[in-house]
């Protein structure tokens, strides 16, 4: 009986909760094996792992409508080159098992940063699995038993949530590694962008509803430097304003956000052999550990104020405690230096470091019954194509100059042509900045000016086969039929992230050379066909068609779209600011600048026709979801036949 009462005074006072949603947040470690296996994003047959740079970690969240809280999606960003089909259908799976047609395709959708410094082998097509000497179970379970945890502790952890959303502008954090093949777009469509990459930055900020807020707010300060404030105690808010994260109220109890910025993670290069959640992974991390820092200030305030109420002579004092608290602001001074220190060159502010001041395990992340513990923040990609974060530029190894631009090539060969990040040549520094940037921009618009959600709940999901696909007429397509996957002879050459080997250079619109044309008829002879639906890119890998010993690349692809409520964005980049129904777009491949565009007007116009509502573009975008399909670009660009093209 007495269990009974409790559960009827619980869900009293979950109905007097005022919140539309339900959010569940979770987190779980991915990181498998960081010792001789190949690292997964570069294609390097020499780049095998020998330890680890920073854990690799799986972020799953689940929103629900209060009042039909059936009605739901699953959204994890996973600290991964890609998603993979494989793992996609193994958690789908055990999701059944566990929870019968809760969770299923249609509402679940896994999403990868893009890191090029995660285990290689978990993908079950042979293209994605050649420089690791084919699948690697180690890496695959890893995965599948990561984010099936994360969505676990996220179920586990559905509670009341207020949802908003912040957009801004972030300079400094990516460039155009491509920056010829954009030229060759229109120039009235160039025109109405003011980069020649996204800048966009959006966040969606989950927090307690008001009702069940915290007695004391996390506060975060703006940057590195307002933590010694925060420690020393001269401003108790520990920002420059004094204000509270958001709001200033008591109501801003952050549970977690999740951030959108297209920047591809190769900040580590090519020649790196740790295992790394490389930029994205790192601004997670940063964010997460500075929000962890302020919690505990803020409980250890809290404390002393309450033993400073029970008076002086309290028994409550207990020399214990002052010690506690002392070696608390020792050890939050020394992160300060470490975090102000990180651009500064100092050895001892690395990465690797700050983030270890607290062992980093699975178990850090989640605790007992698997119940997700502190704020938890997921840096999913975007438009990510052809973005880099590179940001000084590219030049060649052996002089020093700047690479040709239309060729990224250093005397004809592509090999030495290498971009440099902002720590240039300390790429785990370079790491660190970029991380450090989109982990600001994230925290600045948490505290800025956001516009509430409110509204449905709802999800798309549909499997196309893009191997003969029947396209229509439209602004943004020519009328045609589809073909199954082929590679270009560019693809082989890479790009400045990460430059290809041999002989290949991007541009190559004939496919020049006798030799790889004849290795390339050796194993599967596109047909004129093919060819000729491929046009303007020479085939160098016939991938649809080869199916020995099992199919090179997906012909059966995925695309889920998930909507979230009705918004009233802040500042979109073109100049309109009212967004009604705005979509989690979920792709899965790489998609640029323009192409990302023509996406945006597409389902712009797409919802003028059906009457709704809608003066801007969609969201969010999710790039590299369930099946990875490489890269997707406008016909424009693609003539100039570039890795990015």
């Amino acid at each position: 009986m007495t269990h009974f009462v409790l559960l009827l005074l619980a869900g009293s006072a979950m109905l007097c909760v005022n919140a539309e949603y339900l959010v569940g947040i979770g987190k779980a470690d991915i990181t498998g094996p960081v010792a001789d296996v190949n690292l997964m994003g570069y294609a390097m047959p020499l780049q095998i792992s020998r330890g680890i740079h920073t854990r690799l970690y799986a972020r799953a969240f689940i929103v629900a409508g209060s009042k039909d809280n059936r009605r739901r999606f699953v959204y994890v960003v996973s600290d991964a080159c890609m998603e993979s089909q494989l793992v996609t259908l193994r958690v789908l799976a055990r999701l059944q098992v566990e929870y019968g047609g809760l969770y299923n395709a249609d509402n679940v959708v896994l999403s990868g940063t893009h890191t090029h410094a995660s285990p290689a082998g978990f993908l079950q097509y042979v293209l994605y699995s050649i420089t690791s000497l084919g699948f690697v179970q180690q890496s695959f379970d890893a995965l599948v038993d990561g984010i099936s945890e994360a969505v676990r502790f996220a179920h586990e952890d559905l509670a009341p949530a207020d949802v908003s959303w912040a957009s801004g502008e972030l300079q400094g954090a990516n460039i155009n590694r491509s920056p010829t093949a954009y030229l060759a777009n229109p120039a009235d469509e160039r025109a109405k962008y003011a980069w020649d990459v996204d800048k966009d930055m959006d966040i969606l900020r989950i927090k307690h509803p008001a009702t069940t807020a915290a007695a004391t707010g996390v506060r975060l300060a703006t940057g590195p430097a307002n933590m010694l404030g925060a420690v020393a105690g001269d401003n108790a808010a520990g920002t420059q304003d004094g204000s509270l994260v958001g709001q200033k109220t008591t109501e801003d109890d952050g549970r977690g956000l999740i951030s959108w910025f297209p920047v591809h993670c190769t900040s580590m290069n090519n020649t790196n052999p740790f295992v790394s959640g490389d930029n994205k992974g790192a601004a997670a991390g940063i964010l997460e550990k500075e929000w962890q820092i302020r919690a505990t200030v803020d409980q250890k305030r809290s404390h002393t104020k309450h033993e400073a109420d029970m008076g002086a002579g309290s028994t409550r004092h207990q020399p214990g405690d002052i010690v506690q608290w002392s070696r608390c602001r020792q050890w939050l001074s020394q992160l300060s230096a470490w975090l102000i220190g990180g651009l500064k060159g100092n050895p001892a502010s690395r990465l690797e470091d700050r983030l270890s001041l607290h062992d980093q395990t699975s178990a850090d992340a989640t605790s007992g019954a698997g119940v997700r513990q502190g704020f938890t923040a997921a840096f999913a990609q975007s438009s990510v194509g052809d973005t880099s974060p590179n940001v000084l530029g590219a030049y060649c190894l052996d002089t020093g100059e700047p690479c040709v631009m239309s060729s990224s090539t250093c005397g004809g060969r592509n090999e030495l042509c290498h971009g440099r990040g902002p720590a240039w040549p300390d790429d785990t520094a370079s790491t660190a900045i970029i991380g450090q940037l989109q982990a600001d921009k994230a925290k600045e618009l948490w505290q800025a000016d956001g516009t509430a959600v409110s509204g449905d709940v709802d999800y798309r999901h549909v499997y196309i086969n893009m191997s003969n696909y029947q396209v229509s007429g439209s602004k943004w397509t020519r009328a045609g039929v589809t073909c199954a996957p082929a590679m270009g002879f560019s693809f082989a050459a890479g790009t400045t992230d990460g430059p290809g080997a041999f002989d290949f250079t991007q541009g190559d619109v004939n496919g020049s050379s006798p030799f790889w044309r004849i290795v390339r008829d050796f194993i599967s002879p596109p047909s004129p066909e093919q060819q000729a639906c491929h046009a303007p890119k020479p085939i160098l890998l016939n991938t649809g068609y080869i199916k020995l010993p099992y199919p090179w690349q997906p012909a059966i692809t995925e695309m889920s779209v998930l909507r979230l409520g009705n918004i009233v964005s802040a500042g979109r980049r073109r100049g309109r600011n009212t967004l009604d129904h705005p979509f989690f777009l979920m792709l899965n491949g790489s998609h640029y600048n323009i192409s990302e565009h023509m996406v945006k007007s597409c389902l712009h116009q797409a919802y003028e026709v059906q009457k709704h509502t809608w003066r801007a573009c969609c969201a969010a975008r999710t790039k590299l979801c369930a099946c990875c399909i490489h890269y997707a670009c406008w016909c424009r660009p693609l003539r100039m036949l570039g890795y990015d093209a």
